[in-house]
């Protein structure tokens, strides 16, 4: 389906472009930092969430580099902790090297103050195939930077359907498979029961999932000018809260400040819309013993009329390098050791699905994972999350907002639309 985009999101794209290509070059001098025996010392940042397995991508890149020692540092996974701390550092004088970014907002962000080195000569020099990251990287590239590169990507994220495999059971019904959006709703009604602490949901969609997921199946997005697939995802969601009261309302989450993984994980949860990451965190889980469900995964729900899986994310954490780095040439060795097949199959080793995509990094990934539906991550199409222009967060922002009242009961869909229309333009017009 093609809709028609707004005059003022391209002209800001436009714009957006203009503002990459000045983005900043490293210095190359090599002498940079120094550890025992002459090695060169490189600090690199990321968020605590991936240190478990970053810690074993950095110990085999310092096994194989006798003369590169990487050094890790971890900042909170509060995106705007992570954000101010990493900003703080490029402008103040770090010894940072390499960081990792966090989303397309954020890479855009960076690269528009020119707080990353444009990597685009080196990889063309390093043969490197950056075909092998899809095209949600492509298309990042080619509209925001011309085709040029200022970061490499080693995470993508991707939405799917989660399940509890004892309750199906205990029910007597088969596993999920590919279904439609209002098959899934009414599969989750037939499986919801009790009452109060028995309470069984059918499914469960978090309070933070901001993306209208239906809606950019079909190809629309919240740039568009006719918003139609946005208000009736609106009255979807409507009715899995509300009329259905399949899952558990958007008003009990958002007053109980409820813990989307540790209520599936309680096992009064049927099925789940989530992404990737869940795979990592209930295997993490299950390891430490916080819990013994049995789960496995099926492929997001499709709009009526669609047959080919469609789900929805893309290329999603990146790494560069801070312009300012003294020791850019093994900056980049560990870019590319960190994005290449050899560090993605590590990455992938932890049930963390890698961008890089190649026959070794895929069969990492599933054997980790050990679920029966994991191969939907490879076989799916994949639309993007977030549209790759300036303000797409702040246009999320007010497109939360209105999602809010209409959730909260307080306005109908019409009306959220209609505010969330008024509010976009004066966005795209800063």
């Amino acid at each position: 389906m093609t809709k028609k985009k707004s005059l003022a999101a391209l002209s800001l794209s436009l714009a957006f472009i203009l503002a990459l290509v000045g983005c900043g070059q490293a210095n190359n001098n090599s002498s940079g930092n120094e550890g025992a025996g002459g090695k060169t010392v490189l600090e690199y940042y990321t968020w605590t969430d991936e240190e478990d397995y970053m810690t074993k991508v950095v110990e085999v890149f310092n096994s194989q580099n006798s003369d590169i020692e990487v050094h890790m540092n971890t900042i909170s996974n509060n995106a705007d902790e992570y954000n101010t701390k990493i900003m703080n550092n490029l402008s103040g004088g770090s010894t940072m090297d390499v960081y990792s970014i966090n989303g397309t907002s954020s890479l855009g962000l960076y690269s528009s103050k020119g707080q990353l080195v444009e990597l685009t000569d080196r990889i063309k020099e390093a043969n490197m195939d950056v075909s092998a990251y899809g095209p949600s990287f492509q298309d990042i590239t080619s509209v925001l930077t011309e085709g040029k590169y200022y970061a490499l990507p080693y995470r993508t994220s991707q939405y799917a359907l989660f399940y509890n495999k004892t309750l199906f059971e205990e029910a007597g019904i088969e596993y999920p498979a590919q279904m439609t959006w209002n098959e899934y709703a009414d599969l989750a009604k037939s499986l919801t029961k009790g009452e109060g602490a028995d309470k069984q949901w059918g499914g469960y969609y978090a309070d933070w999932i901001i993306a209208p997921l239906g809606a950019l199946q079909e190809g629309s997005t919240v740039l568009d000018d006719s918003l139609d697939p946005l208000a009736n995802w609106l009255d979807y969601l409507d009715r899995l809260y509300y009329k259905d009261g399949s899952h558990m309302s958007y008003k009990q989450m958002k007053a109980e400040s409820i813990d989307w993984i540790k209520q599936f994980e309680s096992g009064n949860v049927a099925m789940m819309i989530n992404g990737e990451w869940t795979i990592n965190m209930l295997k993490a889980d299950i390891a430490a013993g916080k819990t013994d469900i049995e789960f496995d995964m099926a492929p997001m729900p499709l709009p009526e009329g669609m047959n080919d899986p469609i789900t929805v994310g893309g290329v999603s954490t990146f790494i560069g390098i801070n312009p300012q780095s003294k020791n850019a040439d093994a900056a980049f060795k560990f870019v590319q050791f960190v994005t290449g097949e050899q560090g993605e199959s590590i990455i992938a080793e932890s049930s963390v699905l890698p961008a890089y995509a190649s026959e070794k990094t895929q069969e990492s990934f599933l054997t980790a994972t050990g679920l029966q539906g994991s191969g939907f991550f490879f076989e799916a199409n994949t639309v993007v999350e977030n549209q790759p222009v300036p303000n797409i967060d702040e246009v999320n922002r007010v497109f939360n907002e209105q999602r809010d009242l209409f959730l909260f009961q307080e306005q109908d869909s019409a009306t959220a639309i209609q505010n969330f229309i008024k509010n976009r333009q004066s966005v795209l017009n800063k």
